[in-house]
């Protein structure tokens, strides 16, 4: 965790002498140093996050972790994090589901996933809203999904694992459609021309 130095001695008894002094120090500052346990994630206790105080939780850690192929802007630069959940997502209705941790941000939507221990990050992509619609599609077993399209990209199905959460995420990412009716113009109100003076 430090960046090395190359240290020059005068003579070999000189180096012989340093050599042995930093190791009798370093054996020293170990023997002192609590045993080193395996890391315990605690991302193992927020996954899948179906409890509010696992999404605050799991929020704080996100922006707080290292994430792996992270692309693009800084986390701490895409501004609050609206919503988050744990879905399951395909990019094509005929793949395989996939777990993902889907976090709204102000301007983008960006997919994560963990490693089989649960122990790392890693980013899979983020779209811009700008860029994106979403389709209801509650399936008639009861799975509460929807579909996201946009112009440059393949479909993809997310699969919400409660209903709570499927309602919050129609609800920030569903856009008004565009209404297209007859647009009346109307002439513009008649301004009486001053009178003269004479």
């Amino acid at each position: 965790m430090i960046e090395p130095r190359q240290v020059s001695c005068l003579s070999s008894s000189e180096r012989t002498l340093w050599i042995s002094a930093l190791r009798e120090h370093i054996q020293e500052a170990n023997a002192h140093c609590p045993p080193v346990t395996p890391a315990i994630s605690i991302l193992s206790y927020l996954i899948p996050c179906d409890q509010l105080w696992k999404k605050r939780e799991l929020i704080r850690y996100l922006t707080s972790c290292p994430i792996l192929k992270w692309e693009g802007k800084a986390i701490h630069h895409m501004g609050h994090v609206i919503f988050l959940s744990t879905v399951q997502a395909a990019h094509t209705i005929d793949a395989d589901f996939e777990d993902r941790i889907m976090v709204l941000f102000p301007e983008d939507l960006v997919f994560l996933s963990v490693d089989s221990h649960k122990t790392l990050v890693i980013h899979q992509g983020t779209l811009p809203l700008n860029a994106i619609h979403i389709e209801e599609s509650l399936m008639w077993n009861g799975r509460y999904e929807f579909q996201i399209t946009g112009d440059l990209m393949e479909p993809m199905l997310i699969l919400c694992i409660s209903p709570e959460d499927y309602t919050k995420w129609i609800f920030h990412l569903q856009k008004p459609r565009p209404i297209h009716c007859g647009v009346t113009l109307h002439p513009p109100p008649f301004v009486p021309t001053k009178y003269r003076r004479r």
